[in-house]
């Protein structure tokens, strides 16, 4: 507060030697529209002000002057100073009535710079915080004049890349600020803000796709509606593998790679980069037993279990045979799919959004779809899952409610977007039936088997995965399986939940 008078004081001096001046140019009646405000809680709001005001003898018509930082703006304050020039050898007598609206924090908006999404107006909106580029944030816009059609209240986008949104949250809410009413979440954050998000209570979670309710629920508390779940499916040329080819299980993918390999394409590819290693080897693992990823129910860290030692073997195979692309390190799931749609490898294990992608790249009469492969435990695939959720913080809560039930409810309009994933079973099942949806079937029959499982919950996850990331990319490049792991171990123990 201190700091902030501080500010203030070196504020006024420009504002009061500009004060003839505004009033020149800015005349107005202000001060029949907004409730007035007692001189005495003058010293309250603004102390050195008002010192400063007793000093002017000649202002005598009202000014209104405007802040606006960063987007917002604060009407600060119109002073009308009435003096009475008859009593020249009286003691003057300043009378002072000050008027402000304040939309945020008045001294804030004369002090320090205001952040998007404070105080709101009334309630009249809510600010919502997507990802830029991405479904949510084009159902976001495309809802927009609806929602508030329906309900009074309007919706002011946020739109963040995803490298972004992570630190600007944890800012926010470290902050105290009630920027965002309403944010998009990937599912591996709720760990981290889970004291800052709004419980949903009474939802029917019925119609979520399977392991949804699972990945948004903490310590009994749902954190948000499902927008759409991704996983792994096999995407391959439908032209140059028969039905009766597809593989289903490790050896028969292999196999098939082998089979497939020509001097202008390889079999398949193997990701060794970034997040998409580290989903594919846990994908690996759920496949080859794993129960729990990272971490057992006991919440005691697992890597070093066979699964994991299986899982790691075969990824470091495949990468090693002729019939994938020898730099692995340097390939993940945009790399892989740019190879396949330009015909130089004739199946991947990638997320089902690239399916619509592939078909449209390369024709619907070149390429299939179906469920993950299945390793000694049978199918299973990491899951990618967001949510939507309602902000401690928000100031207007009920209506940031209404807004991601009504979203929910909009569900099936994510199948209009690029990637054509939703988060309600109903929807998928509906999709499926549609000629180019055919990954909405390979998607629901992955999530439905028992191996398939979200990535640890917790707050520590990206760096975890950073550690998880250098496994990988360690094993690819020759390092021992079993020693790497058991490292990792200790590192991942190191950092906790």
């Amino acid at each position: 507060m201190i700091a902030l008078l501080n500010s203030s004081f070196q504020m006024e001096h420009s504002l009061l030697q500009n004060l003839k001046q505004i009033n020149k140019t800015k005349k107005t009646n202000f001060l029949n529209n907004v409730e007035r405000v007692p001189y005495c809680k003058t010293k309250f709001v603004f102390p050195m002000l008002t010192r400063k005001i007793r000093l002017l003898r000649r202002i005598s018509k009202a000014v209104e002057t405007v802040c606006k930082w960063n987007g917002m703006i604060f009407t600060i304050m119109e002073f009308r100073i009435f003096k009475n020039r008859r009593l020249k050898m009286r003691k003057k007598i300043v009378n002072s009535l000050i008027t402000a609206t304040v939309i945020g924090s008045m001294l804030t908006g004369m002090a320090v710079p205001c952040f998007a999404g404070g105080k709101k107006d009334g309630g009249s909106s809510i600010t919502v915080l997507v990802e830029s580029g991405s479904p949510a944030e084009a159902l976001a816009n495309n809802t927009a004049a609806d929602f508030e059609k329906e309900t009074g209240c309007k919706v002011v986008v946020d739109a963040v890349a995803y490298t972004g949104m992570y630190d600007k949250l944890s800012t926010e809410i470290k902050a105290g600020q009630a920027a965002h009413d309403v944010s998009c979440m990937d599912f591996v954050w709720l760990a981290a803000f889970a004291d800052a998000i709004e419980p949903i209570t009474d939802a029917d979670t019925s119609d979520f796709l399977p392991t949804l309710e699972e990945s948004g629920t903490i310590d009994g508390n749902l954190l948000g509606y499902p927008m759409w779940v991704n996983a792994k499916i096999l995407i391959y040329r439908k032209d140059l593998i028969p039905e009766d080819k597809v593989p289903k299980t490790w050896d028969e993918y292999k196999a098939l790679a082998k089979e497939m390999k020509t001097d202008d394409m390889y079999g398949t590819t193997v990701f060794g980069s970034g997040s998409d290693a580290v989903c594919s080897f846990l994908d690996f693992a759920c496949q080859a037993g794993a129960d729990g990823l990272v971490y057992d129910k006991d919440g005691n860290v697992n890597i070093t279990d066979q699964p994991y030692v299986d899982a790691l073997d075969f990824m470091v195979e495949m990468a090693n045979e002729d019939c994938t692309p020898s730099d692995s390190l340097a390939t993940a799931s945009t790399e892989s799919q740019e190879l396949f749609n330009n015909g130089k490898v004739a199946m991947q294990l990638n997320w089902s959004h690239q399916y619509p992608a592939a078909v449209e790249a390369l024709g619907a009469d070149k390429v299939g779809c179906a469920p993950m492969i299945a390793g000694s435990a049978g199918v299973g695939a990491t899951t990618g899952p967001w949510y939507e959720c309602v902000m401690k913080n928000s100031e207007n809560k009920d209506m940031a409610l209404k807004y991601v039930e009504y979203m929910y409810d909009h569900n099936a309009d994510y199948m209009n977007g690029t990637l054509k994933i939703a988060g309600r079973t109903s929807v998928y099942e509906e999709a499926g039936k549609e000629a180019g949806n055919e990954h909405t079937t390979a998607v629901l029959d992955t999530l439905n088997e028992k191996q398939s499982q979200p990535r640890p919950m917790i707050s520590t996850w990206s760096q975890v995965e950073q550690v998880l990331t250098g496994v990988v990319e360690s094993c690819l490049g020759g390092a021992d399986v079993k020693e790497t792991l058991e490292s990792a171990k200790e590192e991942i123990e190191a950092i906790g939940k």
